[in-house]
């Protein structure tokens, strides 16, 4: 015969059974459930990864496609610190110019041979060149931040700094040698650019600059440093030139060995490795100048005193 307290021993078991299937129900269920959250997640990831970019427009340089046509040339009978360039298109013509041991303007032809040199007097810390059209040239002086605009030199004559107008943008001026490392102008839309190398790195527009050569003071100088936040590829900028069609911008940073593009609102549009495995057996070892030409062909220098041509 069976008492109540028999009975109720034997379902205990059952009832702790019951609570542990429960429990395992339970966490199966939370496990489902994290399972499903990470695979919903993944699925996320995948559509980014698999979704095509954005195309970029008809006017971008797509610096990518840009192969070294002439690698690391060492341009002879100048000193070892070459550090800007610019095309002359009055007489397609490039023109590079040192900063120490001496400051010199250098004419160079597309292979990099040495043309002629004239002497840069009264100039320290020569950075970078830009030419201007109309037979002038801008030289920036890194330190004391200051543009001098000049005419272009006779057959061995040199350049003297007194002899030039002038302007100074003391903007976050430094002793630490981090100052205004590049300069180039957009002739067809009267911009004049400058770059500051770093800490922090800065990029300014100036427009009016012929008006304001011609007489008619119309400078206008616009801060355009989030731009190169917003692209976050540099850890420093050297040199900066323009694509004279769509003004775009070609920026070089030497310690990143990136050339990077900017569109007209300062988005990011393209970029190339400097590095090695890019056509290049060496990286370059230190880019300082870099210029478009009216044909379309990247030249970039490097201290010590090498030359390289890229083209598509």
């Amino acid at each position: 015969m069976h008492t109540g307290h028999d009975s109720l021993v034997s379902s205990a078991p059952r009832w702790r059974l019951r609570r542990r299937a429960l429990t395992l129900l339970t966490l199966l269920a939370a496990l489902l459930a994290a399972l499903l959250a990470a695979l919903l997640a993944l699925s996320v990831l995948l559509v980014g990864w698999l979704r095509p970019a954005a195309p970029l427009p008809p006017s971008a340089l797509s610096l990518q496609d840009f192969r070294v046509t002439l690698p690391g040339v060492a341009v002879t009978g100048i000193g070892d610190d070459l550090s800007g360039i610019t095309h002359d298109g009055d007489h397609d013509r490039l023109l590079a110019i040192t900063n120490s041991g001496p400051e010199q303007l250098l004419v160079l032809d597309r292979q990099g041979s040495l043309l002629a040199q004239h002497a840069l007097i009264g100039f320290k810390d020569t950075e970078d060149l830009a030419w201007l059209g109309d037979g002038l040239l801008a030289i920036v002086e890194e330190r004391v931040q200051r543009i001098s605009i000049l005419p272009l030199p006779d057959a061995g004559e040199p350049l003297r700094r007194a002899d030039a107008r002038q302007l100074t943008l003391g903007i976050g001026l430094s002793d630490d040698n981090k100052g205004f490392e590049g300069i180039a102008y957009d002739r067809g839309r009267d911009l004049l650019y400058l770059i500051k190398e770093r800490d922090p790195q800065r990029l300014y527009r100036v427009a009016g600059l012929r008006s304001t050569l011609q007489g008619n003071l119309q400078l206008d100088v616009q801060d355009l440093t989030a731009w190169i936040d917003d692209a976050g590829v540099s850890s420093d900028l050297s040199a900066i030139t323009v694509e004279p069609g769509s003004g775009h911008l070609v920026l070089l940073s030497d310690e990143s060995r990136l050339l990077f593009e900017l569109g007209p609102q300062g988005q990011l549009l393209s970029q190339r490795s400097l590095g090695r495995g890019v056509g290049l057996q060496e990286p370059m070892p230190q880019p300082e100048g870099v210029i478009l030409d009216d044909r379309g062909e990247l030249f970039v220098v490097s201290e010590p005193n090498l030359f390289y041509r890229l083209a598509r």
